[in-house]
């Protein structure tokens, strides 16, 4: 199963899964954001590459959207 990092709280990282929002603890050096892979009730691994990729999806966006509000 795959998740996005919501949140990191003491040492628990919320994770968003398409079951819903599940808490597992969290590994050395996850950020907000990061993509996991979690295998038996576990994060297995951390997709940088895809984390990275969505950032910069999202900035993107959000980029095209403040350009378009300053024309009008």
């Amino acid at each position: 199963m795959r998740g996005t990092v919501d949140r990191i709280e003491n040492g628990i990282a919320v994770v968003e899964t398409e079951d819903g929002m599940r808490e597992f603890p969290a590994a050395e050096g996850l950020r907000d954001g990061d993509i996991v892979d979690i295998e038996n009730g576990a994060i297995v691994s951390i997709d940088r590459a895809e984390a990275e990729a969505r950032r910069a999806r999202m900035q993107a966006r959000l980029d095209r959207m403040l350009k378009k509000k300053k024309k009008q």
